[in-house]
């Protein structure tokens, strides 16, 4: 056991303990051999200590079973601190960014060297000690002396580290505990420090100096939020090159499926001019059920069949491209989801191919359209050329 802890053994067993101006004073009943030993311990050594044995003046009568009367001022900072209260922690220098190595604070019972619970009033503390380190990475350097964060963002920006017990409290401590692990080490450990300075000054950089930190430690939610989408961007031009060649290749993929809809079935467009002509040249005119007649049925039921067939091709390919057309809305979609910091610089790709998809498809109704009026004219010719069609036409009116 350490000097200091024997000295925080004989503060925690004094009675009628009372503190005033920074001195401790109190009865302590030797009831243990350890409780003397610790005294003893102290008491032999006052420089450090500072513990004065007020009664019994002689100190030979200090023995096991008796009660002495004593006051123990300020110890050696060096030896240890016998504080009030988190408050008086934090005025002592350098102790908003370094834990000191040795101290016990007198109203929550504690000595650094000993375990806290969760959410305890020192896990905090050392919860914005471990911030303060992480922002320390992220500064252009740390002036331990002044408690002062400096940076370099438009110039010198300075962050004093103040912060009282009250912060403490009101902080939300899985946040901020979240918040010690967004710089990675590694390759993109400057990149990361980079882009969470960038946040910070954004935050505090019109806040007067005194209110900047706290303001950190109230805002930890925003800053997290700042610091995700700096590092969105980040990463977004980190693989900016590698989207923008899949991007095209997908373009270049996706133009040639659509051409492909309408290459596809190039050669039965060709023979809907060839039909029509041939319904125009075979066609017979007939007065009667002969053998010209029929000639022009035959006819007329091969450009039925030839329709029919048109058809079914027609939806076919269009069933096609809409497969393509759903295809290149997913693939916009995913991007939009997984790269939103970039998508709108493919905008004109995907608009693109979605006008080449929807003229596509206006062709293939141009083309059925084009078929149902070429069949019509087989219709009207026939008519036009059967006597008989047209007597039984106009009985049946």
């Amino acid at each position: 056991m350490s000097q200091f802890e024997d000295l925080v053994l004989v503060v925690r067993n004094l009675s009628r303990r009372a503190v005033l101006g920074g001195v401790v004073s109190g009865d302590l009943l030797l009831d243990t051999p350890e409780t003397l030993r610790a005294l003893r311990a102290c008491d032999g050594d006052p420089s450090n200590t500072n513990l004065v044995i007020l009664h019994p003046l002689d100190t030979s009568l200090v023995a096991l079973g008796t009660t002495v009367q004593l006051e123990i001022s300020t110890p050696r900072p060096a030896f240890g601190l016998l504080l009030e209260n988190l408050d008086s922690l934090l005025q002592f220098p350098g102790a908003h960014i370094k834990e000191p190595a040795h101290y016990y604070l007198l109203d929550i019972d504690f000595c650094n060297n000993e375990s806290v619970p969760t959410a305890h009033p020192i896990e905090r503390y050392r919860a914005v000690l471990a911030f303060v380190r992480m922002l320390k990475t992220c500064a252009a350097f740390l002036d331990e002396q002044e408690e002062l964060l400096v940076f370099i963002q438009d110039g010198k920006f300075e962050l004093p580290v103040k912060y009282l017990s009250h912060n403490l409290n009101s902080l939300d401590l899985p946040l901020l505990q979240s918040l010690l692990t967004v710089i990675p080490e590694g390759i993109h450990h400057d990149q990361c420090a980079s882009i969470m300075a960038e946040a910070v000054h954004e935050m505090t950089a019109k806040l007067p100096a005194d209110k900047r930190f706290t303001t950190l430690l109230e805002n930890a939610h925003d800053l997290k939020e700042r610091f995700k989408k700096g590092y969105q961007l980040f990463a977004a031009g980190f693989s900016y090159e590698r989207i923008r060649d899949e991007i095209e290749a997908a373009r270049v993929e996706y133009s040639g499926k659509i051409d492909k809809v309408f290459s596809d079935i190039q050669n039965q467009l060709l023979s809907i001019p060839v039909a029509t002509i041939i319904v125009a040249t075979q066609m017979r005119e007939s007065t009667k059920l002969e053998g010209n007649f029929w000639i022009s049925l035959a006819v007329l039921l091969g450009a039925f069949v030839f329709m029919l067939l048109m058809h079914f091709l027609l939806r076919n390919q269009r069933h096609t491209l809409e497969v393509i057309g759903i295809e290149i809305k997913r693939q916009k979609m995913m991007l939009e989801k997984e790269h939103e910091a970039i998508a709108k610089n493919f905008e004109d790709t995907f608009n693109a191919l979605d006008k080449r998809y929807r003229t596509q498809r206006h062709m293939l109704y141009v083309i059925e359209v084009v078929v149902v009026v070429g069949f019509s004219f087989s219709v009207f010719f026939f008519y036009k050329l059967s006597a008989l069609m047209q007597q039984w036409f106009q009985g049946t009116v």
